[in-house]
């Protein structure tokens, strides 16, 4: 198929000046088949093995022969999905939104976990006898009479989100300076330096503190939630632009009805990823997570230290003009 694919582009190679033109030739040249395009967390044949009997039925549903193309990086689904390499596909939602703001395609479902969650949220906690400190502005407020852990610097969900949604988005650039002091630890060592009095916030996720309720119970008792981050939401899957709407339409009956009402169906779901179902969706679910790359692209350019101001200034511009364009995209696309 692939070298079918390269013959027929190649004598119409002119169209590679135009990438959409030249998108629609590898498209043509593919025939009624259906690529199925999935990323590969764990060894490519294991993971094979477990979509495919969902990728199977998918393609019963359809009518359209279809072929399951397993992926070992991000970076090699991004670049078959902008090539209209694939038609459908499952990927994490920082590639997806690389995806839908080069107009290749969009997202109309996402995971659905087995406990019914739709994705994970940083929390910040401190001790339950703080009686004066119930939510995020009594911490903002007493800041500087209280000792704070972060997460660990490569933690999103520990650093990088309290980062942005608890500081940045309440005028607050500086954390360290922010507390009388800072220090850092993994989920759990911040929950138990909470619960023992050793700091008075810290930051933590709401899987990791659930998991510390059922192993930790005691000290547990010693907690309370003062703030959750907006949802950051499971996996999506995306559908390539220009897939014919009726074709759309019976993968999305498709995808969002199974496992509804057959048992086989949520074994084969569980087995694909600890999956309960999927429900619809769209490019709004990637909303935060382009708040989040800007966001880490400012901090970035901030932190580069030979940038001359002139040059730092028309980098961030870039950024703003940018995250701008990608916020309408993500809108306008839903």
């Amino acid at each position: 198929m692939k070298s079918l694919t390269r013959r027929f582009c190649l004598r119409s190679a002119v169209l590679a000046a135009l990438p959409w033109m030249a998108g629609l030739c590898a498209a043509q040249a593919r025939g009624p088949a259906l690529v199925f395009g999935v990323i590969s967390p764990r060894a490519v044949e294991q993971t094979r093995d477990n979509w495919w009997p969902f990728v199977e039925r998918l393609g019963a549903a359809v009518g359209q022969p279809i072929v399951l193309q397993v992926f070992e990086s991000q970076e090699l689904m991004v670049r078959a999905f902008k090539a209209h390499e694939v038609d459908v596909g499952w990927m994490g939602n920082v590639p997806a939104l690389e995806v839908v703001e080069a107009g290749a395609g969009s997202v109309f479902a996402q995971m659905v976990s087995r406990d019914g969650s739709l994705g994970y949220k940083s929390q910040m906690v401190v001790g339950r006898q703080a009686t004066s400190i119930n939510d995020l502005g009594d911490v903002l407020a007493q800041a500087r009479q209280l000792r704070f852990s972060d997460g660990e610097a490569k933690s999103t969900s520990g650093h990088l989100v309290p980062l942005y949604f608890a500081f940045q988005k309440n005028g607050i650039n500086e954390v360290k300076s922010t507390f009388r002091h800072c220090e850092s630890g993994s989920h759990q060592d911040n929950l138990k330096k909470v619960a023992t009095g050793a700091v008075d916030v810290a930051t933590a996720n709401n899987e990791e503190v659930a998991f510390f309720a059922r192993d930790f119970p005691d000290l547990a008792a010693k907690i309370k939630v003062v703030w959750e981050s907006p949802l950051i939401p499971q996996s999506p899957l995306l559908w390539r632009t220009g897939l014919p709407p009726e074709v759309r339409r019976k993968i999305s009956g498709f995808v969002v009805g199974f496992s509804a009402n057959r048992p086989e169906e949520k074994q084969i779901l569980e087995k694909v990823n600890g999956l309960s179902r999927f429900r619809a969706s769209s490019n709004l679910q990637l909303v935060p997570i382009a708040d989040l790359e800007m966001f880490k692209a400012r901090q970035a350019i901030n932190h580069e230290s030979s940038l001359s101001a002139p040059e730092r200034a028309r980098r961030i511009e870039a950024v703003i003009k940018r995250g701008s364009r990608l916020e309408l995209r993500l809108k306008l696309g839903s």
